[in-house]
């Protein structure tokens, strides 16, 4: 027998030992029957129209139905990607219940759930860390779904954010020939083409591979120069046997954007009125990324009903970009003065992850355990030039016309005006963990968990570096109460441990994060589980987050103690076989306990206490046509620059005018609201939404 099949026997006999005891007679019970894993698949939802999907995978190493799942879980499948014909992330942000969204450019936006940032996006679980401000968060042509789960998870994935984990599902081969073209134009020169082909590559079909390209572009006003985004994305599956498969795949991307900060305000913080077409950059802004992530996985079911998975992912990016933007208030002559800012980022990181999973019988009632190993590296190189004044005060209009400035290059060789910084990261964790799901009762399940990790980290300039380790331990637990066959009620406890590689004004590490929350919740699942339905309430509370001191960029403070409440509600599914729909609310209640700094709050206060999300569509025969609202309440930025709340209206309608060929027009703010969509300070980061846009693509199915 081989050593893995020998280890998950032995944990298996030492789990299930209760229950193999003998009865009043001195008899044998029956032999335990172990139910496969294979129960638990997680299907491709590209393969149907659904809204909704059966299992989820984020947050735990055995595919789960939501409901037994006791936290904040959104599932977002392929059909409704292409339904509102979103291409980044941030765009389907933007339209995702809970989700907030502090706009830059396209594919450099921040997203943030119940306050905090997501900066780590998992693909197939394993980990890799994104700035959006690098432009390195993947688009979405390559991926199957994508899963969303609000609140830490430690237990799997320690270096998470308190807001959650975004777990990006690759798209797989299939095993019989599928292929597909796109094409569309719009309005502000959008524009978009693609191409994606699947097939066996052998006569039984247990090898298979796919490959897909696509690129995207548009000209955002005012800027009105073209962003452009390119992928390119091919994956190989072998059957190595009934029972093994190993799965190989590698993702390109790249991105062309000319950056755009907003629009100042006045010193008293009174926002320029809207519509404005002023671009308040250089003609000469560029930002520049490339990146590149190859994947390695290999999953085995054992004979036992265990299942094995291991996975393997790393990742290399590469940021540029130099740019100029107004760096003050408007005066009373409408004057700003310009500033510059010119960066080169290098990363990369390594993830790796082994597991276990094991079905057995507790007390006659299925149950289930998951024990693994995983490892992650991550290393990030950071260099920025900065330039407080590139010449005079001049009109915020006139920006376009400032002569080209390499900002870094001029940092670099230490020209007056011109600041240089450099800060070079360094990460290392190695972790166990394990969960167990017990059932004592046939609708009761008990979770329990914890991890235990061993981490090192060094931060520095490139000539002094501070060093720091420790072996923390977080914990998990969780009850899922099944009181029908419907619905359920949940409660969970997860707790955080980060250690963070920013620096205070002594050049010495900031102590780690640490922070918990408390769920507690229904979920529903009905007609037939075509329909999802949750209410969660949370609390979440954390201390020590890095905070950049206000006029210093290379250093940092420890925020004090904060904590966030609130409400959400979504729906997500079929409500018939015509009508689908996903529609959520979200309240968000931000507190500062114990302030570090007097701008504590600033990102809280860019949180709206109300938002909400409807999208839902209708099939009459070949047509379908849908629509949806995007809302929230008025924001308050820490230096007195307030947004009011809107809402805005998309339209989509598609008809299929052969069977293999499709035409779809999507119109987003299809009333033309204006509107602020995010307000920072008085003289950056005031972005108003963007206007009316319409887009017309034709799909071609080769089948």
């Amino acid at each position: 027998m081989q050593p893995r099949n020998l280890l998950a026997c032995a944990i298996t006999a030492a789990l299930t030992l209760p229950v193999l005891a003998a009865d009043k007679d001195g008899e044998t019970l029956d032999t335990i029957f172990i139910k496969t894993q294979r129960g638990y698949s997680a299907d491709a939802t590209e393969t149907n129209k659904e809204y909704s999907a059966f299992a989820a995978t984020v947050g735990t190493k055995i595919p789960a139905t939501q409901r037994e799942i006791p936290q904040s879980i959104s599932i977002v499948t392929n059909q409704q990607i292409k339904d509102r014909n979103v291409d980044t992330l941030d765009q389907l942000a933007r339209k995702t219940p809970g989700l907030r969204v502090l706009s830059n450019d396209d594919g450099r936006s921040s997203i943030y759930a119940r306050g905090y940032e997501y900066d780590e996006y998992n693909v197939n679980g394993l980990p890799a860390q994104m700035q959006s401000i690098n432009g390195t968060l993947p688009n979405l042509v390559a991926f199957d779904r994508v899963e969303v789960m609000r609140g830490p998870s430690g237990l799997f994935d320690s270096s998470g954010e308190m807001g959650g984990i975004v777990n990006l599902v690759r798209k797989r081969p299939g095993e019989e020939f599928d292929a597909s073209a796109i094409a569309g134009y719009g309005t502000e020169k959008q524009y978009k083409l693609g191409g994606d082909v699947s097939s066996k590559l052998n006569a039984d079909g247990s090898l298979r591979g796919r490959v897909l390209v696509e690129t995207t572009g548009k000209s955002p006003k005012p800027a009105k120069q073209n962003n452009h985004h390119e992928t390119a994305y091919a994956a190989l599956d072998w059957d190595i046997n009934p029972d093994t498969t190993a799965g190989v795949g590698y993702l390109y991307q790249q991105r062309h954007i000319t950056p755009d900060n907003g629009l100042p305000a006045y010193k008293n913080g009174k926002l320029l009125p809207l519509p404005q077409k002023t671009f308040t950059g250089a003609k000469w802004n560029h930002f520049e990324m490339q990146s590149h992530d190859v994947f390695a996985d290999l999953d085995h079911y054992f004979a036992n009903g265990g299942y094995g998975k291991i996975g393997l992912r790393y990742s290399d990016r590469d940021a540029k970009s130099n740019y100029a933007f107004a760096g003050s208030a408007l005066n009373d002559q409408l004057q700003v003065t310009p500033t510059g800012l010119g960066t080169n980022i290098k990363q990369n990181a390594l993830a790796f992850d082994a597991s276990y999973s094991q079905p057995f019988d507790w007390s006659g009632m299925r149950s289930e355990y998951v024990v693994g190993a995983d490892y992650n590296h991550f290393k990030t190189k950071n260099e920025q030039g900065r330039a407080r004044a590139l010449g005079g005060e001049i009109d915020y209009r006139s920006l376009g016309s400032l002569p080209h400035t390499n900002v870094l290059g001029n940092a670099r060789s230490g020209a007056k005006g011109f600041a240089r910084t450099l800060n070079e990261q360094t990460q290392d964790e190695a972790g166990v963990y394990g969960k167990i799901v017990v059932r004592p009762l046939e609708n009761l399940s008990l979770i329990g968990g914890g991890r235990v990790s061993h981490y090192r980290l060094q931060s520095g300039d490139g000539k002094s570096k501070e060093k720091r380790n420790g072996t923390p331990l977080t914990g998990y637990a969780g009850v899922v109460w099944d009181f029908s066959k419907t619905d359920s009620l949940y409660a969970s406890y997860s707790s955080l441990y980060r250690p963070q590689t920013e620096v205070d004004k002594n050049e010495r590490l900031l102590k780690p994060r640490q922070g918990d929350q408390i769920e507690i919740g229904h979920k529903g699942s009905y007609l037939d589980d075509r329909l999802n339905t949750r209410i969660s309430l949370y609390r979440l509370q954390d201390k020590n987050a890095a905070a950049s001191i206000a006029g210093d960029n290379a250093h940092y403070t420890a925020l004090g103690k904060r904590v966030m409440q609130g409400v959400e509600l979504e729906a997500s599914g079929a409500l018939t076989d015509q009508w689908s729909i996903h529609a959520g609310y979200s309240y968000l209640s931000p507190k500062i306990k114990r302030a570090a700094t007097t701008r504590d709050d600033g990102i809280f206060l860019l949180m709206p206490r109300h938002s909400a999300n409807l999208w839902t569509t209708y099939d009459i025969g070949d047509a379908t046509i849908g629509g949806g609202v995007n809302a929230m309440s008025g924001i308050k930025s820490s230096q007195g620059v307030r947004g009011g709340g809107y809402a805005t209206f998309d339209l989509m309608a598609a008809y299929r005018i052969t069977p293999q060929l499709k035409l779809q027009v999507n119109v987003d703010n299809l009333f033309d609201r204006k509107y602020y969509t995010r307000v920072g300070s008085t003289n950056t980061f005031n972005i108003p939404g963007a206007e009316r846009s319409m887009m017309a693509t034709l799909r071609y199915d080769f089948k």
